[in-house]
């Protein structure tokens, strides 16, 4: 199988994988949302933990089908954000991994050709 076709499966995996994780994700959002969910008295560190889950990865996925280096980067980002803002989750590299890992397919997938 040659390289082309190779990159272009991962492609397919990825934005697949992706939208299947941004929709899955999006599904809850929205049902917490509209069974009264509401963000009174929320702190700072729980708004930043929300930007970087669920957030970051939704966006980060809906960009990569377009721009699959910087929706990888956005993902990769909200990862390592929410790793440091909730380092219990750490442990559970399940959840961490299934969300990170189509994530750096797109940045191996949209690395700049000129940097290698």
């Amino acid at each position: 199988m040659d390289s082309k076709k190779v990159r272009n499966s991962l492609r397919w995996v990825a934005r697949i994988w992706g939208s299947a994780i941004a929709a899955f994700v999006l599904f809850f959002l929205i049902m917490d949302l509209l069974s009264g969910g509401t963000a009174e008295g929320i702190s700072s560190n729980e708004m930043l933990t929300f930007i970087c889950f669920p957030l970051s990865p939704i966006i980060g996925f809906i960009i990569a089908w377009k721009w699959e280096f910087l929706g990888g980067l956005i993902v990769l980002a909200g990862m390592i954000g929410l790793s440091i803002l909730r380092p219990d989750l750490i442990t559970n590299f399940l959840l961490i991994g299934v969300v990170l890992l189509p994530g750096l397919i797109f940045i191996w997938l949209g690395w700049p050709k000129s940097i290698t």
